[in-house]
């Protein structure tokens, strides 16, 4: 086992979020936000990419976690269902309506960012952990970093911007309650088998949704089409989860958590570079004030989560990948 100063656990973290950065690109790629037709709506990418991903995460518990799953399911069937509604159609439906209607994906990585925010404040309502002044104040200048970045894509692009900007948060929203709402059951059981479950079980919440036209656009995919949704499927959910649960077991939780911020400057970057290496795809557009904004809603994450120089770290929480 690596030690949690190890370098390859922190070139692991770094992989990671070099994976999970660019989901926020291949799903704009899949949703028309770039330079290319729209080849799935908001729903349909949710249905194409969990159906393959709950598959192998319900044949791994299946085959290779057997007794474990079937313990979980019959003491924790009603937890695990909610669990699956939020990590799969709330989380998933909400980021890609966002991104679908105008929300970039630089723009969209960084509400993710706002996880340890949520879980912070759920923690202290449902948990009883404590929430100090300066995470009170770190929530509030992150929150106002957000109205930032509504009020500077607004003019650019419609007036429900600010809404827009609201419905995507609802995806880390959905994230954090998930993760407070597994924190006990995966004290007692194999994290990546209850994260492996959620996400098989999710996936039969999406099925109904497949027939008709979700249907016809995944017929309809091209080569690149396919790419980006397997890219999404396989690296970014099945191997990301699993990964994360890995990074959990060999570095502090507070130090996990951190990792999170690695998904705006990484997709910002990944996406300047693409809009460079292919101007016929990809566009690079985030104005003065949501980088601004961003700036001020890291600064917020940033005092809210700064780890207390004596004494034990703070509550053990979950990243938003994508």
């Amino acid at each position: 086992m690596s030690s949690p100063r190890s370098p390859v656990t922190w070139l692991v973290a770094l992989g990671l979020f070099l994976i999970w950065s660019n989901s926020f690109i291949a799903i704009g790629y899949l949703l028309g936000s770039e330079q290319r037709p729209q080849q799935l709506d908001w729903v349909a990418l949710t249905v194409a990419r969990f159906l393959p991903a709950a598959a192998i995460c319900g044949a791994y518990c299946a085959v290779f976690r057997r007794a474990e799953s079937l313990r979980l399911l019959r003491g924790h069937w009603r937890r695990l269902a909610v669990c699956a509604g939020l990590a799969v159609p709330g989380y998933n439906l909400a980021l890609y309506y966002g991104q679908q209607h105008g929300v970039p994906a630089p723009v969209a990585s960084l509400t993710t960012a706002l996880v340890p925010l949520f879980v912070m404040l759920l923690a202290a309502a449902f948990l009883d952990e404590r929430l100090t002044g300066r995470r009170v104040g770190g929530f509030l200048v992150s929150a106002a970093g957000m109205t930032l970045i509504a009020l500077g894509g607004r003019d650019a692009r419609a007036a429900s911007y600010p809404g827009l900007i609201a419905i995507t948060a609802l995806a880390p929203l959905s994230w954090s309650v998930f993760s407070v709402l597994s924190k006990s059951p995966a004290r007692r059981a194999s994290p990546v088998v209850w994260t492996y479950l959620a996400t098989a079980i999710g996936g039969l919440m999406v099925l109904p949704w497949l027939p008709g036209a979700t249907w016809r656009q995944w017929r309809d995919l091209d080569a690149g089409g396919w790419i980006a949704l397997l890219y999404l499927s396989v690296p970014c959910t099945v191997l990301g989860f699993a990964l994360w649960t890995w990074l959990l077991r060999h570095l502090p939780a507070t130090s996990v958590g951190f990792t999170v911020f690695l998904n705006p400057p990484l997709t910002t970057l990944s996406k300047s570079l693409l809009a460079v290496a292919l101007p016929a795809t990809f566009v690079f557009t985030i104005r003065g004030l949501e980088w601004v904004g961003g700036g001020v809603a890291l600064l917020g994450l940033a005092i809210a989560v700064r780890p207390r120089r004596r004494g034990r770290p703070g509550n053990v929480f979950r990243g938003a990948g994508s």
